[in-house]
């Protein structure tokens, strides 16, 4: 599967499993794993094996581009401080002109649609 790696790095720089507390953190140096070809960081050893223990529970779904870019054919960065878990999966979104505007809104005003049109891109990309 692809994923939105930089310089090898995954979720740029930030611990996946935090998101799902509510509190998303940058990662600690020293705490990482390695999970399809991506190096995660995380900013607790508890958060690292939470994610050891079922990775795919907490990766970013469509290997953590932006959910909105996806939904229309596209990849783009995502901010991560524009996200949502829902259903037990973590979005990413993009923030475009210099952060003003979060697409996460057009997500949210029709968040099933907008994540079926993303899941057939995001088959697509992977085939």
């Amino acid at each position: 599967m692809k994923q939105n790696l930089i310089n090898g790095i995954a979720a740029q720089n930030y611990d996946v499993v935090s998101f799902f507390d509510g509190s998303p953190k940058k990662r600690s140096q020293s705490i990482s794993a390695n999970h399809n070809d991506g190096l995660y960081y995380f900013s607790s050893n508890e958060n690292k094996e939470k994610f050891e223990k079922k990775p795919e529970m907490y990766i970013p779904q469509y290997g953590g581009y932006c959910a909105i870019a996806m939904s229309e054919g596209g990849q783009a960065n995502p901010n991560p401080k524009s996200w949502e878990v829902r259903e037990g999966m973590l979005y990413f979104f993009t923030r475009m002109f210099w952060g003003i505007i979060d697409v996460k809104g057009q997500w949210l005003k029709d968040p099933l649609t907008k994540r079926d049109l993303a899941d057939i891109e995001w088959i697509k990309m992977n085939n």
